[in-house]
């Protein structure tokens, strides 16, 4: 799965004429390995131990193209915007304490796009988020 999901925004990007330099490339690997919701911080930390030379500004780049192409989505908070591959509808679980994303994938109640278009409203993306406290925190 993880080669699929980088195949696929590889090809994304060469069709939108991006180059595939080995930091492009290595952030693209990053994204698809992980179910994590990264910040383009955590993401340089990691990736620059396999690629010294990359820059913040590459890799805050790279997630404005492929956010802009629709490969990924950003999720924005006051602090440090997050990062995620996961594409369908889903709720987000955040933790307020440690700050840790979980992705809750269930069949959700209610179908929002055949509600909203029997509103006349055109559903362009969604973010449902649940605020409380991880287990792990809980735990301590």
């Amino acid at each position: 799965m993880q080669e699929e999901i980088q195949a696929r925004m590889q090809e994304v990007l060469r069709r939108a004429n991006y180059r595939l330099t080995p930091h492009r490339q290595a952030i693209v690997a990053y994204l698809a390995s992980t179910e994590d919701h990264p910040s383009a911080r955590m993401i340089y930390e990691t990736v620059r131990i396999s690629h010294p030379g990359l820059s913040l500004a590459t890799v805050y780049n790279t997630l404005g193209i492929l956010v802009r192409l629709g490969q990924i989505k950003v999720l924005e908070f006051d602090q440090e915007n997050r990062h995620e591959m996961n594409l369908k509808l889903h709720i987000n679980l955040i933790c307020t304490v440690c700050g840790e994303i979980q992705d809750l994938e269930e069949d959700l109640p209610l179908s929002p796009e055949a509600r909203l278009s029997d509103q006349g409203f055109l559903m362009l993306d969604h973010r449902l988020e649940f605020y409380g406290v991880c287990s792990k925190c809980q735990d301590s």
